[in-house]
């Protein structure tokens, strides 16, 4: 593979566009992926496909990224499934907001134990591998999910304790499977392929918490983590197939988390453009993400649906996601990072405050639609900051405290914002959460820190190990009649005796 010519330094500049160039359009892979030394990157080495695709779906020509986002687009499906149930089966065992965030909390938090150990391995290790065994440890945890429902297990804290092993998987995945993504497409494509990854989760937002919702309904808990365990077998066939080489910055040293860890974060104090899109992200952690998540309550509460109109909200938001995606991809290079950043974080407060003060549950809808446009835009920019600026033999540590700011602050968000609802109401509580980000943005563009983002270096060169076969994979809750009195809490719906699994597995 050919190797581009490394920046010279991380360069400052004020119309630096979304784009990794100055010229202020995104870069595309023409000819079957250019490289930056302008040697083309064949079917061996990338996987480009002679046909030519919109400027939206660039990174798709590539084999390799295309198997890999088919994959995880039905895997994400399955997993909306396990999203919607655990806080609905612990809403309806408790009927306490407190516990669904008590929940989420402990899940997230136990993603963000794991970064530390999880960005230095999948920067010693083939990625590839590591996602193998990630994605079929997390199969495995949503089918202890769907047995421990049938056999009759009723205790929300045996969910919570469950949810737990989930985010420690879930964890150890994050970091490779974000950097996987710079492995599958030349440098050209990086903010197409970012983009297109992040569209991925929310197209599976789509349908995912939709059919969730109605299965909850029709089969009960245990069906819906069935579903997920088996969604698991298509990212698995994926990576199995995938044909690129392991990209390892380091497959000598030892890992050493501790010092390593604490070395990635001096790095990134010294890189301020990294440093503010990890800020940022914690801002939509705790304020944005968090909401997802405890929507449920509103769902209940407010309007007075049950889990179909909670995964229809859902839903909702990966509307907005996917109906914003082809404007980040082929209009986000004309504009700067800090300038499109800043308008989806303001974008991201106001929808919250809007869903907050809905009158009725259409306007909840469109709210939330508002939302996961921001959500998706916010996180192409900062991600692609982080994949442009971050030196190669770093970007998987980079990536892992990147995550664990967002995995930190959304369980403390959910905590947070769950304890607030249960003192004041669940509208003053998510109205203070958006007019808190609002007011985060502004401050980050008046200091000048949303500008860092516009900065340009970084390495991009992944080693390839000659001992890699490039075939065999390598290790890694009204509508318009909302004024009517609310319909009874389904708090205690689940106690009854679940069906058999023959029973329950009708879909």
């Amino acid at each position: 593979m050919s190797t581009p010519e490394p920046p010279t330094a991380e360069v400052a500049s004020a119309e630096a566009p979304f784009g990794e160039d100055g010229s202020g359009e995104a870069p595309s892979a023409e000819g079957g992926g250019e490289g930056e030394d302008g040697e083309g990157e064949g079917e061996g080495e990338t996987g480009a496909a002679p046909s030519r695709l919109p400027a939206a779906l660039e990174a798709l020509r590539y084999r390799d990224f295309r198997l890999f986002w088919i994959g995880g687009f039905v895997s994400g499906v399955g997993r909306f499934f396990q999203f919607v149930a655990i806080p609905a089966v612990i809403w309806n065992l408790t009927g306490s907001p407190g516990w669904v965030g008590f929940g989420g909390f402990a899940q997230f938090i136990s993603m963000a134990i794991v970064a530390p150990v999880a960005g230095p391995l999948a920067d010693h290790h083939s990625r590839r591998r590591m996602l193998l065994v990630t994605q079929s440890g997390q199969a495995l945890m949503a089918l202890g999910l769907a047995v421990a429902w049938w056999a009759g297990v009723r205790e929300p804290l045996a969910y919570v304790g469950l949810s737990i092993l989930v985010g420690l998987a879930a964890g150890l995945n994050l970091p490779a499977w974000q950097a996987f993504v710079s492995e599958l497409v030349p440098r050209s494509v990086l903010l197409n392929a970012v983009t297109l990854n992040s569209t991925q989760f929310n197209a599976s937002r789509l349908i995912g918490p939709m059919l969730a919702g109605a299965t909850l309904v029709a089969a009960g808990p245990g069906t819906a983590f069935l579903i997920n365990a088996v969604s698991f077998l298509a990212v698995i066939v994926a990576l199995v197939m995938i044909n690129t080489p392991g990209a390892i910055a380091d497959d000598t040293d030892r890992i050493h988390p501790g010092r390593d860890f604490a070395a990635t974060l001096g790095y990134i104090r010294g890189q301020s453009g990294i440093a503010t899109a990890v800020g940022a992200v914690a801002l939509i952690g705790m304020f944005g993400l968090s909401i997802q998540v405890l929507v449920i309550v509103f769902a209940e509460d407010v309007f007075g649906r049950d889990e179909s109109g909670y995964g229809l909200m859902l839903t909702m938001v990966g509307v907005g996601a996917v109906a914003a995606a082809p404007f980040v991809t082929t209009l986000g290079g004309r504009f700067r990072r800090s300038r499109v950043q800043g308008f989806a974080l303001l974008a991201y407060g106001l929808g919250i405050m809007a869903l907050a003060a809905a009158p009725v549950f259409w306007m909840a809808l469109v709210a939330l639609a508002v939302m996961g446009a921001s959500h998706l835009t916010s996180a192409a920019v900062l991600n692609t900051t982080i994949q442009l600026q971050v030196e190669e033999h770093r970007r998987a540590q980079v990536i892992a405290v990147y995550m664990m700011a967002l995995l930190l602050a959304n369980p403390v968000g959910q905590l947070v914002l769950s304890q607030l609802i249960e003192r004041i109401g669940p509208r003053p509580t998510f109205g203070i959460a958006g007019a808190t980000l609002v007011a985060a943005t502004l401050v980050l563009r008046a200091s000048g820190r949303l500008s860092r983002l516009d900065l340009e270096g970084g390495r991009y060169e992944p080693r390839v190990l000659a001992e890699f076969h490039p075939t065999t994979p390598t290790a890694p809750g009204k509508s318009s009649a909302s004024s009517a009195p609310a319909a009874p809490s389904t708090a205690g719906r689940y106690h009854s005796s679940p069906s058999p699994p023959e029973a329950s597995s009708s879909r």
